[in-house]
């Protein structure tokens, strides 16, 4: 008896730590919070948290779900692509490579 409720609270503890695993990788897929909240945004609402991180010349289109950011910083051009639908900057593997 002893054994089966060993076997089974290790099963649990597993299972709990993988599940943990899943949900940290989850996050790290959903993208860098640039508006917080996990909310739609609009485009004055982005327009205005770069222009108030120092961000000028600020272009943005509409590509689907996100918004396509070119601005100036610093002399630099930036490019971004913010999911409209939760505020985060696009994921890495969200990137559409027609290549």
């Amino acid at each position: 008896m002893k054994r089966f409720v060993v076997s089974t609270i290790t099963i649990a503890l597993l299972t709990g730590a993988a599940a943990l695993k899943w949900v940290a990788i989850a996050e790290q897929r959903q993208g860098t919070v640039f508006i917080a909240g996990d909310r739609p945004v609009t485009e004055d609402e982005v327009r205005n948290k770069l222009q108030a991180d120092g961000w000028s010349n600020v272009r943005i289109e509409r590509d689907g779900k996100y918004f396509g950011v070119s601005a100036v910083k610093n002399g630099q051009t930036g490019k971004l692509a913010i999911d409209s639908l939760t505020g985060r900057l696009r994921a890495d593997d969200d990137e559409d490579d027609d290549d």
